[in-house]
């Protein structure tokens, strides 16, 4: 390799076929062809984790990606309190998840070109969604979840 390469660098995934050395290692598949990241940590000066750019990714996997975001967030939110949730600045609102791979640094190539911006992505899926505001279902009173409570261990003295 003529150019070291160091925590921070933007790099590209060679695009070459998987060997069998690939298979026992685990630092290369098919999906990483030609992905662009930033390398986040060198490990014994022959793997790095990369962070991929979700505009590098093929559409079906940047698709799911940015759902399975989505469904994290949501979840995320649904578990706060209304007051927590009040709390939050955007940005605490609007986290996004790393798509993260452990490469041999033999597969790695530096990458110079500029970064797309996001409105420039190839794909529209490629698009990071907008965060509105998270409306919070009405909090049940303390009278409706005894209520419920009692339903419910009715129902089970029953059975």
């Amino acid at each position: 390799m003529a150019k070291t390469l160091h925590e921070g660098d933007r790099v590209r995934i060679v695009d070459r076929e998987v060997t069998p050395e690939d298979v026992k290692s685990g630092l290369f598949y098919n999906h990483f062809r030609g992905l662009v990241g930033t390398i986040q940590k060198i490990y014994d000066e022959k793997e790095a984790a990369v962070v991929i750019e979700v505009e590098s990714m093929p559409e079906t996997i940047a698709k799911r990606h940015l759902e399975t975001e989505e469904r994290m967030r949501n979840k995320w939110l649904d578990g706060l309190s209304e007051e927590a949730r009040n709390r939050l600045t955007p940005q605490e609102r609007a986290f996004t998840l790393r798509y993260v791979v452990l490469v041999a640094l033999k597969d790695l190539l530096p990458y110079s070109e500029p970064k797309a911006p996001a409105h420039a992505a190839k794909t529209p899926t490629a698009k990071r969604p907008e965060v509105a505001p998270v409306e919070a279902p009405p909090r049940k009173t303390s009278e409706q979840l005894d209520a419920a409570e009692e339903a419910e261990l009715a129902k089970r003295r029953r059975n």
